[in-house]
């Protein structure tokens, strides 16, 4: 084979390879944010994340944003976690006049299926969608997310002196 042959097929491999990480790179570029978060399994019902606490996978998430105003719905945008407790969802669009929100749609554990939502505890979290606040890039981020379950664990007690957190009475009774 001569010089001009191999150049010629070093370059439709250079082209080709160019072509797929293009093809690649464009799903994400037709968006304008990629946020991302974590659910997870809170075991001692403390509505934080603890060393037992567990990523849930499978769990379905959800994010809305809505008029503040009129309270339309102008995005809905669903995803799964993986097996990580880990989900990222693909939004189109600047919303910055915005109310938007990730919540818990649906667990895939009966035992650890509540969703918080009393107290400081909330069902969803606030979110930034907009580029005209000081915030670069298009990567955003969700406060972690949580389902309690149904009964505290036996491991909470040694946890809880662990972490020398002594839960308010109201908690103890509840749980």
């Amino acid at each position: 084979m001569g010089k001009s042959t191999i150049m010629f097929i070093a370059s439709a491999i250079c082209l080709f390879s160019l072509i797929g990480i293009t093809q690649a790179t464009e799903e994400s570029d037709n968006y304008q944010f990629i946020l991302e978060g974590i659910v997870y399994c809170d075991p001692c019902r403390a509505e934080f994340k603890t060393n037992l606490s567990e990523p849930l996978a499978d769990v379905r998430v959800g994010m809305q944003c809505r008029n503040p105003e009129t309270e339309k719905v102008t995005i809905t945008v669903t995803a799964s976690t993986n097996s990580t407790g880990y989900y990222h969802m693909l939004i189109e669009g600047d919303h910055e006049n915005e109310i938007c929100e990730t919540y818990l749609i649906k667990s895939p554990r009966e035992d650890c299926s509540e969703i918080p939502d009393e107290g400081h505890a909330r069902e969803s979290s606030r979110v930034t969608l907009t580029n005209n606040n000081g915030i670069a890039g298009k990567y955003r981020e969700s406060n972690a997310l949580f389902f309690l379950t149904k009964t505290v664990a036996p491991e909470c007690e040694q946890e809880f002196k662990e972490m020398e957190y002594i839960p308010e009475l109201k908690d103890i009774n509840q749980a």
